[in-house]
C-alpha cells in the first residue's frame, strides 16, 4: 500500500471514537423499562424493527435512535405512556445524549504518524450536525483536511465521494470498523479497505466479510501505520 495512494479516508463512530457502546447500554435500559409488556426478546425486536423503519425517514443518528424508542414504546403501551415509563425514556435519552467521549485507543498517535504522508480525511454518515459536533469534541480537527459527512455508505456514495476528490474509484483506501458501510462497498466499487473491528457492531450493520486481496484486517489502529508508512 505505501506511495499507492494520496488520501485516506476515515471512518468516525466506532473508529475514531467509542459509539455504539453508548447505544448498546441505552438499548439495555430500554429493555428493561418495558420488559414487562412482552419480554426481553420482544422489546428488543421491536425496538430494532422501528429502527429499520425510521432509517429511510430519518437517516442515521441518534434522533432516528430516539424516534425509534418513541415508536416502540407506544405501540408496546398500547398508545398510552405511562408516567414510568415516560420518565425512564427520558433518562435513558438524557443519558444518551450526554454521556461521555471518548476516543478510542491509540487513534491519535495513529493519525500524528500517517499527518503529512497522506491528505487524511474523515467519511462517515449520518446527522451532520451531531457528526460535526462528535468531531468538534474529538479535537483531532488539526490531522484532518476536512469532513464528509454522506447520507449512507453504499456503493454510488463512494463513486461520488471518488469524483469529489478527483481520483478513481480504484484510488480509494478507507479505514472503518464496519464491513457493511467501510469495507464491502469500497472493495465493489475496485477500491482499498482496512478493516478495525470493533467489540460491539450495531445489527444493521452486520455482515459477512467478503472476499478480496483488497481488504486487509487489523487488530488496532494502531497497526495500520505498518501497512501505510
Amino acid at each position: 500500500m505505501k506511495g499507492k495512494f494520496k488520501y485516506v479516508f476515515f471512518d468516525a463512530d466506532d473508529t475514531l471514537w467509542e459509539n455504539e457502546q453508548f447505544f448498546r447500554d441505552a438499548e439495555e435500559s430500554f429493555i428493561r423499562l418495558l420488559s414487562p409488556y412482552t419480554g426481553p426478546e420482544g422489546v428488543q425486536q421491536m425496538l430494532w424493527d422501528r429502527q429499520e423503519e425510521n432509517i429511510p425517514l430519518f437517516g442515521y443518528g441518534s434522533k432516528t435512535y430516539m424516534i425509534g424508542m418513541s415508536d416502540a414504546a407506544m405501540e408496546l403501551c398500547g398508545g398510552h405512556l405511562p408516567a414510568e415509563i415516560y420518565h425512564g425514556i427520558k433518562k435513558i435519552i438524557t443519558d444518551l445524549t450526554y454521556h461521555e467521549f471518548r476516543l478510542l485507543d491509540g487513534v491519535e498517535d495513529t493519525l500524528e504518524a500517517l499527518y503529512g504522508h497522506y491528505t487524511l480525511v474523515v467519511a462517515t454518515k449520518g446527522d451532520v450536525t451531531e457528526q460535526m459536533c462528535k468531531f468538534r469534541q474529538s479535537g483531532l480537527g488539526k490531522y484532518f483536511h476536512h469532513v464528509e459527512v454522506m447520507e449512507n455508505k453504499c456503493e454510488q456514495n463512494y463513486l461520488e465521494l471518488a469524483a469529489k476528490h478527483d481520483i478513481a474509484p480504484q484510488q480509494l483506501l478507507m479505514v472503518g470498523n464496519s464491513v457493511k458501510s467501510d469495507i464491502a462497498p469500497v472493495i465493489n466499487v475496485g477500491g482499498t479497505a482496512i478493516n478495525t473491528p470493533h467489540n460491539v457492531v450495531w445489527v444493521h450493520e452486520m455482515m459477512d466479510m467478503p472476499e478480496s486481496d483488497r481488504i486487509t484486517v487489523v487488530k488496532s489502529i494502531k497497526d495500520i501505520v505498518n501497512f501505510l508508512l
